[in-house]
């Protein structure tokens, strides 16, 4: 008996599909939007499970399984395959490799189950753009030029005391605990 090698095509489109979709002809995971470069970004992992495919009306029997799959960077895929005799009680999944035969007992179905990891890389993502100025309220915060930032020049509302010919004399009380805090008096002409 000669042992041959037979291709069986298998139909990504239908399937269980967790965190994957298939979309232009490919496996891929699921996105989950986009970064402040627009770079996709994906879902960490992910599996696709076929559906029972019937092994035995195609051959007699056979020695194991490879894979061919064409790779796209940005994730590293396992696959698995598993047997049955009825359909419903399932072996283990065992991985199968490319180029390297697994061998497997025969069986009259089989099941095949790819696993996406996808691999981490940096992305830009900004949290907010600080360009609406009523946004932040806060007396503390200034977001007014594009910039978060904690304010460092405050305006006291002086209480105004007496008004001579000459001008008014205005007054503020400072705790005993925030001189130290004062940088500078600036006195205005208003």
């Amino acid at each position: 008996m000669a042992i041959q090698e037979i291709d069986l095509d298998i139909d990504l489109s239908i399937g269980t599909f967790n965190n994957t979709i298939y979309k232009d002809q490919k496996l891929r995971l699921e996105e989950q939007g986009r970064d402040a470069d627009g770079n996709a970004i994906y879902v960490s992992s992910g599996f696709w499970e076929s559906e029972a495919i019937l092994i035995r009306d195609k051959f007699a029997s056979f020695k194991g399984v490879s894979a061919h799959i064409n790779n796209s960077e940005g994730s590293v895929y396992k696959i698995y395959w598993s047997t049955s005799d009825d359909g419903f009680q399932w072996t283990e999944y065992e991985s199968v490799q490319e180029q390297v035969a697994a061998p497997k007992a025969q069986a009259k179905y089989a099941k095949v189950r790819i696993e996406i990891t996808a691999e981490k890389q940096e992305s830009t993502f900004y949290t907010d753009s600080f360009m609406e100025k009523v946004k932040y309220s806060n007396p503390y915060i200034e977001s007014e030029s594009g910039v978060l930032r904690l304010k460092t020049k405050y305006a006291l509302k002086m209480d105004q005391t007496a008004v001579t010919s000459t001008g008014a004399v205005y007054l503020q009380k400072v705790e005993r605990t925030k001189i130290k805090k004062i940088d500078q008096i600036r006195v205005g002409k208003g």
